[in-house]
């Protein structure tokens, strides 16, 4: 059993590639980042089922894709994407989590140096599981604000992960 503070960890050090596989399925960047979100909120929530990373990390990305479908479907009344065989074959493909510890050292590490504003608005909104909207009434700010500080707030972590990574690679 995974605690939630290492599922979260695990789901942002995976940001990017997940977002990048779910975009192949709906094809539109800022669709896949809030189907993103919402795996990130269920992962954590089901933080007991999970056994390892790459449990997580497969779950996530069946999860994401399941979840990006049935939202298309919704919105079009049929999911015109990638067909079931070639969604499959980029699955078995896809590169799976790797440097687990190096990366969650890293993840820490970006996260201590984030104001205690942002680290509080990751905290009400992945360790709390809240949804935005209630993010932004505590945090007092406008949902469109809280949206884009959470975009910013994953791509600064995967930048800065990433280099901690390389620079640790290279040491």
């Amino acid at each position: 059993m995974l605690p939630p503070e290492k599922i979260a960890s695990i789901l942002l050090a995976e940001r990017l590639p997940l977002t990048a596989f779910i975009a192949s399925v709906t094809r539109d960047f800022h669709l896949a980042e809030d189907v993103f979100q919402e795996v990130c909120v269920k992962a954590v929530g089901r933080a007991a089922e999970f056994e390892t990373e790459t449990h997580v990390v497969n779950w996530a990305r069946l999860a994401g894709k399941n979840r990006a479908i049935d939202i298309l479907r919704a919105r079009d009344g049929r999911y015109v994407g990638l067909s079931d065989e070639m969604l499959e074959v980029l699955a078995q493909e896809w590169p799976q989590p790797s440097h687990a510890d190096a990366m969650q050292e890293a993840l820490g590490h970006c996260i201590d140096q984030m104001t205690p504003n942002n680290r509080e608005l990751l905290r009400l909104r992945y360790f709390e599981r809240r949804n935005c909207t209630d993010v932004a009434a505590i945090m007092g700010r406008k949902i469109e604000a809280v949206y884009q500080a959470l975009a910013r707030l994953h791509k600064s972590l995967g930048d800065c992960v990433r280099a901690r990574l390389q620079n640790t690679a290279i040491s």
